[in-house]
């Protein structure tokens, strides 16, 4: 409790004073302060005088007070008692202004007195109000910390609020000094663009129930790259192909397969947005929540893909899948000759030995293969029947063959994805050294058509002279095919000088020209794009003769060998995806 007085000094025995004290109200922050006003006198006389007055910081009240006293000493007469609420300001500090004044209107001792005043100031006991503290600079949500509390007063209690912008994280009242308070989740809410977003911590101060004051202090909380924060979304992978077969099976295999990587349901947490998604197959990279990869090759690939929200913070799921390889199936060991119908060799038989293997990609162990063979005669085309053989076997194929006629034997594979490959192989007529028939003359076998034909090595020592057109009907003289079909995408001739060849267009593929090249962009290198040779086609590795069937460039990135065509980058001159295919022209050697 803080006390004071005041007296006047008029010299004439007769003086006013106060005296003061004040009493604290800590909720309200404010004092009760009691002035009583006195005089000291001797003898005094006088009637009630209205006027006389006490005021403490600006608010006066007015009294009427007279005197009757008989003293022979000097004596302290109490005239007013009142009590005043001052308010304190918001640190606790109160000083106030005291004064009163007694009307008197007479003469005392000699001396004529109007009014007798007295003031004074009265500095108040400070209130103690908030109380201080300390905390760590940075926070980072979800983590504990220690907030040291300074009380003000040994009585107060005190309660932890955390704040970013409008979301509030506070825990209970508590009497400890040392206060532990975790960042709440929710305070990322109202930073959606920010991973470290400024707030505030405030110290509440409480006497009692009622608070009366606090203090603020700026923080840094931090939002953590934590499964509480980090974005969720579902990663797949899919393939597709125009085969059935390899659809219903859910079969992934190389070049008649072509894949895609997938983001679905991608979400933010607490506020934040989808910033961006980025997907990766293999060395391949691309933005977005999807990506083709075009035509897929063996081998077994990761795909991962990466969504980064709007305060930076990623989440990155990954996973792997094993492309089988796939090939064109093709026949293999191909035989055929005329027989009897017991299989006997006999070059006049109307049946035939056949034999060849089925070569397929076994996917697997989901793939089969059929293998058939179909006879025509190369003169009028008539079929002669197709007939099914077992892969390694000896077959003899009732075909009702002339003996007269050639026929054209076509081996074909078809594998359970639908694709298939044909190899010819020619059956030519019985052997006889000259026939003649009707303006058709043949030496080794039988006319079939109108004219001369020779099958056998020809030597002129003389002059030859031609009086009509000449045409060679086996191109070069010293050359000529002795096979030819198609493969897979090719169809391919040996000749009986050891050159081969072949042509073919690959499927389209979709590629994606991203990677600078120069001034120019090209394709990634996971994008393979080169094909199998018919099997046995090249002894080594031949010329090659490509281009784009599509709005690109190419330009070699991998050598060939004698199996396969050389790899091609794609390039093109702005980023972006291109969708074609490649034509091959291929000159080799099947022999030395």
């Amino acid at each position: 409790m803080a006390s004071g007085s005041y007296q006047s000094s008029t010299g004439t025995n007769l003086e006013i004073g106060v005296e003061w004290s004040s009493t604290q109200d800590t909720p309200t922050n404010s004092s009760s302060v009691r002035v009583r006003v006195y005089l000291s006198h001797y003898d005094i006389y006088c009637n009630a005088l209205s006027g006389s007055s006490v005021s403490v910081g600006g608010e006066t009240r007015y009294f009427t007070r007279g005197m009757s006293s008989s003293a022979t000493y000097l004596q302290k007469t109490y005239i007013a008692d009142e009590t005043f609420t001052v308010a304190h300001a918001s640190d606790g500090t109160k000083s106030v202004a005291v004064s009163a004044s007694w009307v008197f209107n007479g003469t005392y001792n000699g001396h004529s007195i109007g009014t007798l005043s007295v003031s004074g100031t009265a500095v108040l006991d400070r209130i103690a109000r908030a109380s201080d503290f300390s905390c760590a600079s940075a926070m980072t949500l979800g983590s504990s910390y220690t907030v040291t509390v300074t009380p003000a007063s040994s009585s107060y209690t005190h309660r932890v609020k955390l704040a970013v912008g409008q979301s509030v994280s506070s825990g209970g009242v508590s009497s400890s000094t040392r206060i532990s308070v975790t960042p709440h989740a929710s305070l990322a809410d109202a930073s959606p663009n920010s991973a470290s977003p400024q707030g505030t911590v405030t110290l509440e101060t409480y006497s009692g129930n009622v608070k009366i004051g606090e203090k603020s202090k700026s923080v840094t909380f931090r939002i953590p790259d934590t499964a509480e924060f980090r974005p969720t979304f579902t990663l797949a992978f899919s393939s597709s192909s125009d085969s059935s077969f390899v659809t219903s099976r859910a079969i992934v295999c190389a070049k008649i397969c072509r894949g895609t990587v997938s983001v679905t349901g991608a979400s933010a947490k607490h506020s934040a947005s989808v910033a961006s998604r980025r997907i990766s197959f293999g060395t391949a990279r691309a933005n977005g929540a999807s990506y083709d990869t075009g035509a897929l090759s063996a081998g077994t690939f990761t795909y991962s893909a990466t969504v980064t929200d709007s305060r930076g913070i990623s989440t990155t799921k990954s996973g792997s899948v094993t492309v089988l390889p796939y090939f064109e199936p093709y026949p293999e060991g191909v035989s055929c000759e005329r027989c009897s119908s017991d299989g006997a060799p006999d070059d006049e038989g109307a049946y035939l030995k056949v034999s060849a293997s089925s070569v397929f990609a076994s996917l697997g162990g989901a793939n089969s293969a059929s293998l058939e063979v179909g006879v025509t005669s190369r003169a009028s085309g008539a079929t002669q029947g197709t007939f099914a053989l077992v892969s390694g076997e000896e077959t003899v194929v009732p075909c009702s063959l002339s003996a007269h006629s050639s026929y054209n034997a076509a081996f074909t594979v078809t594998d359970a994805a639908g694709y298939s490959s044909t190899v010819s192989v020619i059956v030519p007529t019985s052997y006889v050294d000259l026939n003649l028939n009707r303006g058709r003359a043949r030496l080794g076998g039988y006319a079939e058509r109108a004219g001369f034909e020779c099958d056998w090595d020809a030597l002129f020592d003389g002059d030859v002279e031609v009086a009509g057109d000449l045409t060679l009907a086996r191109g070069e003289v010293a050359d000529y095919v002795v096979e030819q079909g198609t493969s897979g995408i090719w169809s391919f001739r040996k000749w009986a000088s050891g050159a081969a060849e072949c042509s073919g267009r690959g499927i389209d593929r979709t590629y994606s020209c991203t990677s600078a090249y120069g001034a120019l962009y090209s394709s990634a290198p996971s994008e393979h794009n080169a094909e199998t040779y018919p099997q046995g086609l090249f002894i080594s590795p031949p010329d090659v003769t490509a281009c784009a069937c599509g709005d690109a460039l190419i330009s070699p990135r991998a050598a060939g060998s004698a199996s396969s065509t050389p790899e091609y980058h794609v390039i093109r001159p702005q980023s972006g995806s291109a969708s074609l295919a490649l034509a091959f022209s291929c000159r080799g050697r099947w022999k030395n």
